[in-house]
Order: C-alpha cells, then structure tokens, then sequence
C-alpha cells in the first residue's frame, strides 16, 4: 500500500512503549514488519472497519500499521493499563476478560480474524476496560493513536462503521449478561454451547464440532460458575450422548435437546 505523507508541521512522537516484561521494555513501534498484500486482501473480506475503506484508503492506513506475533495464552495486555493502540486479528482467537481481585475471570467475548480490539481505549484516552489473552498463537495488526485519530478525522466514514461495530459488541454483551443472569446452569451452559457452535462449528459425521479449544475453567468463566459445576453438567450430557468433550475440544451430538435445554427459565 502507498504511503501516506505526514505533515512536516507534527513534531516527531517518541515511540509508545508496552509494560516490560522480564525487565525488558517492548517497543511495539519497531516489532515485527509491514502488513502484505494478502493481509490486506483478507482484512477488506473480514473486518468492518476495513471493508468501509477504498483500496487508497486501506493502502494509507496499512502503511501507518505493523504485524506482531504473539504466543498462546500470552496477556496481551491487562485491564487498568494505559492504552495508545489497537489491534486487528489477523490470525488466530483472543479471549477478553475481566478479572476480580482474588483472581477470578469472567470472560465477555471470544474474537477471532477480522475482529479488532482495544480501540476503546484508543478513543477516549481511558485505561484499558477489560484484560485480552490469546488463546493460541496470534498475529495481530497494529494500529496507534497518533495515526488513527487523524485518519479517522480525513474519513467520517470509518469512525461511523467502528460505532457501529462497538454497538453492535456492547449490545451482544447487554444480551448475553442480561439473558444468562436469570437461567439456571444447564440452560445458560447450552446457550453458550449453541452460539459457540455458530460461530465456530463445522459439521462433522460426529455432530457439531467447536473449533476451539476450550477447558472447563474457561467454559466456568464464559457462564459464570465454577469449573466443578461446568464438570458435573458436562459429564452429565456426555452419559446422555447429548456432547463429547475430550480434552478441551467439544463436540456436540444432540443439538435439540441443547436447544430444549436453553428454553428452560427455572434456576
């Protein structure tokens, strides 16, 4: 993509810096490299602030952008911290959380290609809101403030669809928080197995495999009770055939009665 001129007027920002780790500050201005030509091609198909965009423009915005690589189950960054960035899923899944003091975590979302995150941050100048992990290796996007604003100030366009795409996040968020809260276990288990089948199932001889990987600790997190509660209730559906879960890879057998079982209103 053709780089976009900066104007000589701005005086030159020193470098933004992430926590250090092991003693060592990570500069992510000077990780990793350029996006490529497919990346961009992959991004216009998968992510709503970059299908807004022209060619031009998504070339000018690419420019201002680099690619890092981080492990699994890799923080990458914690809620409370100070956020000048934000990040677009090029490969791989990230889970957002928030975590109690004692260290409990309750998981809000799961993203994956094309999702970005962190902008709220980036946009009003606030600490971070939640805590972001990844849950297997990642390459992400990176975009910072200084960028991004006056980029976002030259096309009103974008700023409309990344509204839009924070409304449409904050509003899944209000309805899986507010619907969960007055069912009981099994119903609030099958409703999230049932939208992470949509997600991320593929139809196999076996049923509805889950393409991700997930232990009942984070299955605990996602509906908000404990892993031994999300154990008994698994062990339960698997001696009905109703799922087979085998070390973190969930399979699910008989969606109907999943789906008989998320009607359920009694807690």
């Amino acid at each position: 993509m053709a780089k976009e001129p900066r104007a000589n007027a701005q005086p030159p920002v020193r470098p933004s810096r992430s926590r250090a780790r092991d003693g060592v500050a990570l500069d992510l201005q000077t990780q990793g490299n350029p996006p490529t030509a497919m990346d961009i091609a992959g991004l216009r198909k998968r992510s709503v602030i970059f299908e807004a965009l022209s060619d031009e423009e998504a070339s000018a915005l690419m420019q201002m952008a680099r690619k890092i690589v981080h492990p699994a189950k890799h923080t990458v960054f914690r809620e409370g911290e100070p956020g000048d960035h934000l990040l677009v899923v090029l490969e791989g899944r990230v889970k957002v959380s928030l975590v109690s003091p004692d260290g409990k975590e309750a998981i809000l979302s799961i993203l994956e290609e094309g999702d970005l995150f962190g902008e709220m941050a980036l946009l009003d100048g606030e600490p971070r809101s939640a805590t972001v992990t990844t849950m297997e290796k990642c390459t992400f996007l990176v975009l910072w403030r200084r960028d991004f604003l006056p980029f976002l100030e030259r096309n009103p366009q974008v700023a409309l669809k990344l509204l839009a795409a924070l409304s449409k996040r904050l509003r899944a968020t209000n309805d899986m928080v507010g619907g969960l809260s007055f069912l009981n276990l099994p119903a609030r288990l099958a409703r999230i197995l049932i939208n992470l089948g949509q997600q991320y199932g593929k139809l196999t001889g076996e049923g509805i495999a889950i393409g991700i990987k997930l232990s009942q600790e984070e299955l605990g997190n996602l509906v908000g009770v404990s892993r031994e509660s999300v154990n008994r209730q698994i062990r339960q559906w698997v001696e009905m055939e109703v799922l087979d879960y085998t070390h973190g890879t969930i399979v699910l057998k008989n969606s109907d009665v999943l789906f008989r079982e998320s009607l359920n209103m009694e807690r």
